[in-house]
């Protein structure tokens, strides 16, 4: 990216009482935080810094930069400066303009990049010490994070108390913002648009707002959590004989029964335990233990003691970080984690009910075992402010939607349509009735459940082992699905099924599974496949334009409209109907064999070469519109003055005023208006209207 005329290039290293694991504005609102550096540079000027230790005035290039930045005569660079500088200045009483500003770690985001500075900086191969950044890392524990006297009275390191080391954080400080700068300058901005820009500030207005929360819940929730724990511990030591000590000890759990009862259990994640216990076989004192195990894993109190934590006067405010999924551009969540809120099994009186009882520290009256309420209750934490209610519209089907959009799926795109329209059977009656040529008016519930793990699983290219997965977690019984399957299938699908058993098990792809059930499973995959053609031809069309994107750079391949690949140097492009671009950087396609990138691995965490094919390509693209409509809604409602309070996966919840001014059905249409790019899209939201949030 260009240095554009008069940018400043910025970095605060700040001190604060409040742990920066409260979050910024936690850490930002206490009265002991304060900055201790403020680096800066214009351009590709020097960088300075401003000690305030040693000079506790603001130099006067310094301010006259404010003042400019402040006057949108000047833009400003930070590496987190949307989540963290620009807040914590605010907080300080210096409102710097973000439509002005640009911040590095959004901008790697948006390229599918790490947001870490040093990772940058091996990214991009810029020159980097590794000794001084582990020496950086030292100097901000030093000097940033609060010591302690006896245990309780805290203080802070200052330049008087360690001269050598000052220096030292004062010239790591200046030297972050040349590598800042020196990055900066690499990306090649492909998102750089009017409409990003925009969405960003929605994120940030949804940040800053925050949403407003029941702390009398939030204590009593804590205060069972930890009553609930040590009543288990007891209960579980004393039916291993001191064996196991605490439930969250899942190794001597595991140790225990395998002595005691001569059982050797794979894991003891909820699904499994859940499993076991509806095995007949397991006796039931090895039943009781898992019980107790399972209700341990009910007993967290970790989201609960974020919001007790994290709140500034009663809201708990940037819990979304914009683009956070780079691959797909959606927002993940920080600190709070609202996309990972457990989905409640029990109805919305009974939860409201449980609690009042748990605030009045009366659920053990009514529940013989009140901390099985404490996942239930963590929605109700939100709450909306005094003389508002929450307005809460979530999209229906959307991934669904947008994928049979994209392929051109004709049959499930009326469907949606017929339904919508109050006259068409449900995706998932007809998903099944198509699959196996049943007439959706006999289509059952328990077939239904079958048909809606069709679309969950397989409209990205799963497998056998996919729908397996879905399957077990959906509870749908094996056997009885594998006799339901052979005698509804097409009986050459079932038999083609067959014939790949061998080979299945050749290649290790059977995902464990009996052979009936496998075979079963695999031909509910062929069926969906054949009643879904052109979503298999679209996963195909993706992967031929991206390979050929690959092989001849600086060259279009068209998709569909709106949608086509391009390399541009190392970096293929995936444009969007929206106009946004999917960004995979140093993409590789080798003849017959596999298409990789560079990109952040979920389950390691590191920055190394994935693997990518039609299914995947087409989950991200899919995703990625999902995310693009959603923002278009949310500048519809903020404007409409629906105020938003979070984002929560594909659903948007909104304060309003507690009259007729607004409501849930207003919401809906604004939220169902198609932009002029997703014209044929059927696209439907539902919402409600509440003082406390739930899922509906």
């Amino acid at each position: 990216m260009k240095i554009k005329t008069k940018t400043y290039f910025m970095d605060l290293e700040t001190y604060s009482e409040a742990p920066i694991q409260y979050g910024t504005h936690a850490y930002a609102a206490d009265k002991s935080a304060r900055i201790l550096l403020w680096a800066y540079a214009l351009n590709d000027g020097p960088v300075k810094v401003w000690d305030v230790d040693q000079e506790p005035n603001m130099p006067d290039d310094l301010r006259a930069a404010i003042h400019d930045i402040q006057s949108y005569g000047a833009r400003h660079v930070w590496v987190n400066g949307v989540m963290f500088d620009t807040v914590f200045l605010q907080y300080r009483g210096i409102d710097l303009p973000l439509i002005k500003c640009d911040d590095v770690r959004v901008i790697a985001y948006q390229h599918a990049l790490p947001g870490g500075l040093g990772e940058l900086c091996k990214i991009f191969k810029l020159p980097t010490d590794i000794a001084k950044d582990k020496d950086g890392s030292r100097l901000i524990q030093k000097f940033c994070v609060p010591k302690f006297k006896n245990g309780t009275r805290s203080y802070r390191m200052k330049r008087e108390d360690a001269p050598a080391d000052w220096e030292r954080f004062v010239e790591y400080c200046r030297r972050d913002v040349s590598s800042m700068r020196e990055i900066y300058k690499r990306f090649p901005g492909f998102n750089n648009t009017v409409q990003e820009k925009e969405f960003q500030l929605l994120d940030v207005t949804i940040n800053r707002r925050g949403m407003c929360v029941d702390l009398d819940l939030v204590r009593a929730a804590i205060k069972l959590a930890d009553k609930s724990k040590d009543e288990m511990d007891d209960a579980i030591a004393e039916k291993t004989g001191g064996a196991v000590s605490s439930v969250n000890q899942r190794q001597a759990i595991l140790d225990h029964i395998k002595e005691a009862y001569g059982i050797e259990l794979e894991s003891l994640r909820s699904t499994d335990i859940e499993r076991y216990l509806d095995d007949p076989e397991i006796p039931e004192p090895v039943r009781d233990i898992l019980r107790d195990r399972l209700r341990g894993a009910k007993t967290s109190k970790a989201k609960y003691k974020v919001v007790e934590n994290c709140n500034v006067e009663g809201r708990l405010k940037g819990c979304l970080q914009f683009r956070g999924a780079s691959r797909t551009g959606r927002v993940s969540g920080v600190k709070f984690q609202p996309q990972n809120l457990p989905r409640p099994t029990k109805g919305a009186q009974e939860i409201e009910a449980a609690i009042e009882l748990m605030k009045a520290d009366a659920l053990d009256l009514a529940y013989e075992h009140p901390s099985e309420f404490l996942s239930e209750c963590l929605r109700g934490v939100i709450v909306a402010s005094p003389g508002k209610r929450l307005c809460v519209a979530d999209y229906s089907n959307v991934e669904g939607r947008v994928l049979a959009w994209l392929a051109g799926e004709e049959w499930k795109l009326q469907a949606f349509r017929e339904f919508d329209a109050g006259r068409g059977h449900d995706l998932y009656k007809l998903t099944y009735g198509r699959t196996f040529g049943v007439d959706p008016e006999k289509v059952t519930k328990e077939l239904r459940q079958i048909g809606k793990v069709e679309e969950l699983a397989l409209g990205y290219g799963g497998g056998a082992g996919a729908f397996a997965q879905f399957a077990d977690k959906f509870g749908i019984d094996f056997t009885h699905m594998s006799e339901l399957v052979r005698k509804t299938a097409d009986p050459e699908v079932y038999a083609d099924s067959e014939n790949m058993w061998d080979w299945a098990l050749e290649k290790k792809i059977t995902a464990k599974l009996p052979h009936d059930v496998w075979v079963a499973c695999n031909t509910v995959k062929q069926s969906w496949r054949n009643a879904n053609a052109q979503i298999v031809a679209f996963w195909s069309a993706c992967e031929t334009a991206v390979r050929s994107a690959i092989e001849i750079p600086n060259k279009s391949f068209p998709i569909r409209p709106g949608l086509y690949a391009r390399r541009y140097g190392n970096w293929l492009l995936l444009h969007l109907p929206s106009g946004r671009f999917l960004v995979y950087p140093a993409p590789r396609a080798s003849e017959g064999g596999d298409v990789t990138y560079m990109g952040n691995n979920q389950r390691t965490r590191k920055f190394e070469r994935l693997k990518t094919w039609g299914g995947k390509i087409v989950e991200n693209i899919t995703q990625a519109v999902a995310c693009d409509l959603l923002f278009e809604a949310g500048l519809r409602l903020e404007k409409a003055g629906y105020e938003i309070v979070l984002s929560v996966h594909d659903e948007y919840i909104c304060e309003i005023p507690d009259d007729k001014t607004r409501n849930h059905r207003h919401m809906e249409e604004l939220m169902s208006s198609l932009p002029s790019w997703a014209d044929g899209l059927p696209l439907v939201a539902a919402g409600f209207e509440t003082y406390r949030y739930r899922k509906e």
